[in-house]
């Protein structure tokens, strides 16, 4: 069954990837509907047989709702995050324009303002996104800060940073004494999880900041 998705439904399947291989791995291809973004219907097929018949062409099923190629889904993941790298801030609009824009012409909508030399958006408008809970990429992404520990865990904890900064144990069991410690900044869900499951095993208390891809979604959470 061909589920046709609004560009913000569209927006929110790329954004619960965890990573640019999740993408890969989860769409086909990005079939779309005639007309600007903001009106057409997209559907996301699983893999490249479902999105294609034996001919390399739209399947039937498709056309018949008026569907035909739009992007691969690894370009159309790299429009939204040229987008959000020079607007971290952009509306659903500007996500639309930059996708029109790329559709016709092949190439990325540059955005007035930005910085020429980096391509992206300045430090201000990146620390006032991050104010708002909006992280950098086109994913969550999650701070992990390490606020407290038993004594009786201290060793176990060190072991267990020693191991997640690549330092030696005594340098680890250091820090571990100086409470609140940064585990890691700007982590896919994946690894945030995984250093998460990690030091809540031995009973240490980690503090989790998600940021949310999109401005209008609301903030990730880990289990």
């Amino acid at each position: 069954m061909i589920e046709l998705l609004d560009l913000r439904q569209t927006l929110h399947a790329f954004a619960a990837c965890n990573d640019d291989h999740a993408v890969h791995a989860s769409f086909g291809w990005v079939h779309a509907t005639g007309g600007a973004p903001l009106q057409a219907r997209f559907w996301l097929p699983p893999d490249e047989d479902t999105a294609f018949d034996d001919d390399g062409e739209v399947p039937a099923e498709a056309q018949a709702l008026g569907l035909s190629e739009y992007l691969e889904p690894a370009t159309f993941a790299d429009v939204l995050d040229v987008q959000k790298r020079q607007r971290p801030l952009s509306t659903l609009a500007d996500y639309a324009q930059a996708l029109t824009y790329y559709h016709a012409y092949d190439a990325f909508l540059e955005v007035d303002g930005i910085d020429a030399a980096l391509g992206e958006a300045t430090a201000e408008d990146r620390a006032v996104a991050r104010e708002a809970g909006v992280g950098a990429g086109i994913f969550a992404s999650f701070d992990l800060q390490l606020l407290g520990c038993a004594e009786d865990q201290l060793k176990a904890a060190a072991q267990c940073l020693a191991r997640l900064h690549e330092v030696p144990v005594g340098a680890a069991l250091a820090r571990c004494r100086a409470l609140p410690l940064t585990l890691g900044q700007a982590l896919d869900r994946t690894r945030a999880q995984a250093i998460k499951d990690t030091f809540d095993a031995i009973g240490a208390t980690v503090q989790v900041q998600g940021f949310k891809p999109f401005p209008w979604m609301d903030a990730p959470a880990l289990r």
